[in-house]
């Protein structure tokens, strides 16, 4: 699954950390970075002292995504749905930013591979006996292996 969050969030971050922005946080870890979604300089919104609608740009990043679709392409029917990557950039959730752009993009062309947009990150607990994931309850949480029903212990 593919997901998109902001480099300050980690609660939103999910396996594979790649980046989407022209610049990177120092000291940030991060598993690669994809060239082609990085907007290019022209079309940087929320930058100080920009005079660029929301409109205007969202129609030079989808002129920019046109001029680079083979590489674009090639990228979305290589996604593995099994696969969890998180694209990254510098924009707090809430705020405007082309991820939601590359998100629509990705719902559009490999819906099966779409995670979402700052999605938190919730690890399901594991049974002891067999290793599956179990389905989280209230009090207790439930092995659909085992099928049995295992008591929380906060």
């Amino acid at each position: 699954m593919l997901y998109t969050a902001s480099y300050s969030e980690p609660a939103y971050h999910h396996g594979l950390l790649l980046s989407i922005s022209t610049s990177v946080p120092e000291g940030f870890r991060l598993d690669g970075k994809l060239e082609f979604l990085i907007p290019n300089t022209d079309n940087r919104l929320g930058c100080p002292n920009d005079q660029i609608s929301f409109t205007e740009y969202t129609g030079q990043y989808r002129e920019q995504i046109n001029n680079s679709w083979q590489e674009v392409k090639s990228w979305l029917d290589h996604l593995d749905s099994k696969q969890h990557s998180t694209l990254l950039c510098g924009k707090c959730a809430g705020r405007f930013c082309h991820r939601y752009l590359v998100a629509k993009l990705v719902q559009k062309h490999r819906p099966d591979c779409y995670g979402g947009c700052n999605a938190i990150r919730v690890l399901k607990p594991k049974c002891k006996h067999c290793g599956q994931d179990m389905i989280p309850g209230l009090d207790a949480n439930f092995c659909s292996c085992c099928k049995t029903w295992f008591k929380n212990f906060y």
